[in-house]
């Protein structure tokens, strides 16, 4: 009895229809509905109203052309940048875009999203990791987990992008002579006495979808 040739275009539909409306973020794969084989056409025939073109901040006063996906639900917006390809395929989704340290509804399957604070990510990681200095354009992106348990689902080339706030040290409770001991625009451990007693949060997520 062949049941599952019936099946499968339900099962393919609702796929589909999970991916469209759930929150997750499977690095390497897709962020919701954007896939790393997504093209805009795609997008905005799945997706209606909920996608637009627009133009995408990519930071530096630098915008690129993109689409916004749920623009009028700030704790779910996504903003998509294209690779060089013919057709183009999703390069970066800014996750929350535009919404720095606000609720944000989007989680990897173990947990990581924005709100998160850099002792979470160590306990989630079971050991330090590495993130660059404060008072650069870079700061507080996460680098390298260091071979720890998230190293497998979140560094290179499945590259979930975190921004920890780790600029300023005021009402922190960390003077400004500790404070230095973690600015510029080198690479830091999360370990160091000063990022432990700044404990930031995770501000911001980028996940890359164009990789070899």
């Amino acid at each position: 009895m062949l049941v599952v040739p019936r099946l499968a275009p339900f099962l393919l539909f609702a796929a589909v229809l999970s991916a469209a409306t759930d929150d997750v973020i499977v690095p390497g794969l897709r962020v919701g509905p954007v896939t790393r084989t997504s093209t805009e056409q795609s997008l905005l025939r799945s997706l209606g109203k909920s996608a637009m073109k627009a133009e995408i901040d990519v930071g530096e006063g630098m915008t690129e052309r993109g689409l916004i996906i749920y623009e009028d639900d700030p704790a779910r917006r996504l903003a998509v940048t294209w690779d060089h390809g013919r057709p183009a395929h999703p390069a970066l989704v800014f996750i929350c875009y535009q919404r720095l340290n606000s609720p944000c509804r989007w989680r990897t399957a173990s947990g990581i999203g924005i709100g998160l604070t850099l002792k979470d990510l160590e306990r989630h990681n079971s050991r330090p990791f590495e993130l660059t200095g404060a008072g650069t354009d870079v700061s507080g992106n996460g680098v390298s987990f260091n071979g720890g348990r998230l190293a497998r689902e979140l560094d290179n080339p499945k590259r979930l992008l975190l921004t920890f706030d780790v600029n300023g040290p005021a009402n922190r409770n960390i003077s400004a002579e500790e404070y230095d001991t973690i600015q510029g625009g080198g690479v830091f451990l999360s370990s160091l006495p000063a990022f432990q007693k700044l404990n930031p949060r995770v501000i911001a997520m980028g996940l890359y979808l164009s990789f070899p």
